[in-house]
């Protein structure tokens, strides 16, 4: 029996002699790859628990694109499929692009490596590689094997498209999601404090921008502090993206969540209360709409981060976004789980007394002046400032 990783390795070095044999100009394939790249972004959050996936089917002579898809809301069907059937016969003989390994096995519909090879597919170009253990290779094996030749992508866009996948990756390597944290400041670099409502520093167009982050994730999660100061509802309130609002998640070691908070006002999206010890949240069982989610007392009554994340993962989450208060923040920073951190910063400044620290004891600095975080975006959203923070550990400049 053959061994599937020194095929994967094989077909990995063919793809690189492959590269000078494509078919068409370099500034037309990294046009066609940037398309693939964007039709992926645009079902981000919505895809749960499959990755969003961006496929371009295009004329192997012209570079014409005659299809393009990405992964369907639900996660079925794949991109691939869809680009697919919407080239119909014009798929022979053309290229296809495609953000992630084709996968490979056989699940609730037919592997899309078959669907490239059956649709006579010329050449294969593609980003990342797929760490899920039924496909690892597998894909690009089979198709070289039927006659598609298989390229990867440039390395920008082999990073570009890794970082869209991390969530897709970070579940099956480390068992949790892609989390991304977000805070908003003042200009001193202080959050508010809550006061029964949210108190809003930045303007709309930076709150806009948190409201899109809300679109593209999975779950949104804060700590039972803020439903308690800010009495939040964590939706969507974009106008045409109501729909895309996400799971809402409370962590409440002990369950105990105010069961009049507006998170409860109506069943949809859901609410998950990860706790601790459900004992004292009999109030939301068999409430519609919420689940509590016991995952143990850890021995200093807090609740173990890795744990609920983990128990997220299992549940399908592969993209959190953390819009908990200081403690929550700084909870997951310190637990190394935090993989982007974007900070909102208005132009206003609070009262020393209506303001705090953004991670507990500490200011920006802790994520600013940290080797563990790149700055990798800082840009205007009307009169304020979003600057956005990598995890070094999964970007590189």
């Amino acid at each position: 029996m053959s061994d599937p990783a020194a095929s994967s390795s094989e077909t990995t070095a063919k793809a690189s002699a492959d590269a000078a044999r494509l078919p068409l100009p370099a500034s037309v394939i990294d046009a066609l790859c940037r398309r693939a790249l964007f039709v992926a972004q645009t079902n981000i959050g919505a895809t749960s628990p499959n990755p969003s996936v961006g496929a371009v089917v295009a004329d192997a002579r012209t570079g014409e694109i005659i299809a393009s898809a990405a992964t369907a809301r639900g996660g079925r069907p794949h991109a691939e499929v869809l680009a697919l059937r919407e080239a119909g016969e014009r798929a022979k003989g053309a290229l296809i692009i495609t953000t992630l390994e084709p996968c490979s096995h056989f699940g609730a519909t037919p592997p899309c490596a078959h669907s490239i090879v059956g649709a006579g597919i010329s050449h294969l170009i593609y980003a990342s590689l797929d760490p899920d253990t039924r496909v690892a290779g597998r894909g690009l094996t089979y198709v070289a094997q039927h006659g598609v030749r298989a390229t990867r992508g440039t390395p920008a866009f082999v990073r570009d498209c890794d970082w869209l996948n991390l969530g897709h990756s970070l579940r099956v390597t480390e068992r949790r999601p892609f989390v991304q944290v977000k805070l908003a400041v003042d200009a001193a670099g202080f959050v508010p404090r809550g006061n029964g409502k949210p108190v809003f520093i930045t303007g709309d167009v930076a709150r806009a921008a948190a409201h899109l982050l809300r679109a593209r994730a999975d779950a949104i999660l804060v700590g039972r502090k803020t439903v308690e100061a800010d009495d939040p509802e964590l939706t969507c309130r974009l106008p045409g993206l109501a729909d895309r609002s996400p799971v809402r998640v409370v962590l409440a070691s002990r369950c105990n969540v105010p069961p009049a908070a507006k998170l409860f006002a109506v069943e949809r999206p859901p609410v998950w209360i990860v706790c601790g010890d459900s004992s004292e949240g009999t109030a939301f069982f068999g409430r519609p709409g919420v689940r509590v989610l016991d995952i143990g007392a850890s021995l200093t009554g807090r609740l173990n981060l890795r744990l609920a994340m983990m128990r997220l993962a299992a549940e399908g989450i592969t993209r959190l976004l953390v819009e908990g208060g200081p403690s929550t923040a700084r909870g997951f920073i310190d637990a190394g789980l935090a993989d982007e951190v974007v900070i909102m910063q208005g132009t206003q400044t609070l009262d020393p007394q209506a303001g705090m620290p953004p991670f507990g004891d500490a200011g920006l600095a802790l994520v600013a002046a940290s080797p563990q975080f790149t700055l990798f975006e800082k840009r205007k959203a009307g009169a304020d400032t979003i600057s956005i923070y990598r995890s070094t550990a999964h970007w590189q400049n």
